[in-house]
């Protein structure tokens, strides 16, 4: 019988095998409704140093640069998720405007608004849901709440929402 050097007894991850916490508080919805998390990349841009008769050599760079966490977030028929998500938006900019006018519950007010920078973290879940890893992205706020479609000929399928974040940095344990 021939031996499979790969087979180890080795669990593979499974693509729904994840949760995402936010702040259970204010994004409650946001959390539940998560459909899908794109990890973002990790770039070590690299410095170009010049020789002569060469054109460059590359060394190791010293700043990493990270790319945008984008999730989509499926849309319950209140719209709570995007609701939550739209609010985060709006209080960031610290705009003067009432959102209680606009359906933002008393968001306009200084004394009660929300941080603007929430810790997101992505729980990656082992074969039988146990919280195995996590990534945990520092200091997130939302850059851009996406579209929503809605279509009348649209075959039977539930609305979802792109989301995209920018962090700090993140910290994978």
């Amino acid at each position: 019988m021939a031996s499979n050097t790969f087979d180890c007894g080795t669990n593979y991850l499974q693509p729904n095998g994840f949760k995402v916490i936010i702040n259970r508080r204010e994004f409650g919805n946001v959390q539940f409704y998560a459909q899908s998390v794109q990890h973002p990349n990790v770039d070590l841009s690299a410095t170009e140093i010049g020789f002569s008769r060469i054109s460059s050599v590359p060394f190791v760079g010293d700043a990493v640069e990270f790319g945008i966490l984008q999730m989509d977030v499926l849309l319950d028929e209140d719209m709570n998720s995007y609701r939550e998500l739209y609010n985060w938006m709006m209080a960031a900019t610290n705009t003067r405007h009432n959102l209680t006018a606009l359906g933002g519950q008393g968001l306009g007010t200084q004394e009660n608004q929300p941080s603007s920078y929430y810790d997101i973290t992505v729980a990656i879940l082992s074969s039988h849901n146990n919280v195995n890893r996590t990534f945990r992205y520092a200091s997130a706020f939302p850059t851009s709440v996406g579209q929503i479609s809605l279509n009348a000929t649209a075959a039977e399928q539930y609305l979802s929402f792109p989301v995209s974040f920018r962090f700090d940095y993140f910290t994978f344990n």
